[in-house]
């Protein structure tokens, strides 16, 4: 394993952990005891990684393979939002969510400095183009070091609702473009003329679980603050009409 290898499975397995333990705090403020919010932060270690050791297997066994017509890897990170959907959309898992304190998804989002120092890495040991990295089209790397500063200036009430929202929908039409820029570096039909070789690592391990598992994370991040704020604005704007 290289520098990039080793570099993503500990920002994938950290994000395990923190989104166990953010699920365990959610729990235990919406009124679960607290051996019932372990059971739900064990939960979530177990679903996640039973997750991530599938996509790996898949990687590893080769039923991935970049060569694929069509690519097969795309279905992993639409499974992965088919879930999220579910997850944020059910009554149990809303209510965790709600009651997770607003800045902790926000600061959450820190895990990309991570993730672009891995595609950096990538991309000196000769597997990535350029493209993808923050050298080239990937601007990822500025959501992730804000991240922590937006979250103290929320947590302290330095910004408001409306801030929170605006760094979010910017995160989201970051994520965006790089999702695109890797999408089209990868082969296969959406594949663009791009200098250098075409981006295969991408269905190998550990570098599938940033398509698979660490950016369905950033998006269900960005949703979770989204979602909180927005319901405190309509909250203010009832409270203001009243």
């Amino acid at each position: 394993m290289g520098a990039a290898d080793v570099l993503m499975a500990l920002v994938a397995a950290a994000m395990v952990a923190v989104l166990a333990l953010g699920a365990a705090f959610g729990a235990t403020r919406a009124g679960l005891g607290v051996p019932e919010a372990r059971r739900v932060g064990r939960t979530v270690v177990l679903v996640l990684g039973a997750w991530l050791a599938v996509t790996a297997a898949l990687a590893m066994g080769g039923a991935l393979s970049a060569s694929a017509r069509p690519p097969s890897w795309p279905l992993l990170p639409l499974t992965a939002f088919a879930v999220i959907v579910v997850v944020t959309r059910s009554a149990a898992g809303n209510r965790m969510l709600s009651n997770i304190p607003p800045a902790w998804p926000i600061v959450a989002q820190t895990f990309r400095v991570g993730v672009e120092l891995a595609l950096f890495a990538l991309h000196a040991a000769g597997r990535a183009p350029v493209q993808i990295t923050f050298e080239g089209r990937n601007f990822d790397v500025l959501v992730g070091l804000s991240a922590p500063w937006i979250g103290w200036l929320v947590a302290t009430g330095r910004i408001g609702t409306k801030g929170a929202l605006a760094w979010n929908v910017i995160g989201l039409a970051v994520l965006a473009n790089t999702v695109g820029t890797v999408a089209t570096s990868t082969p296969g039909p959406l594949h663009l003329d791009w200098p250098g070789a075409p981006l295969t690592a991408i269905t190998s391990w550990p570098i599938v679980w940033l398509p698979a598992f660490l950016m369905p994370v950033a998006v269900f991040l960005h949703v979770v603050s989204l979602r909180q704020n927005l319901r405190r604005l309509r909250a203010a704007s009832g409270v203001q009409q009243s």
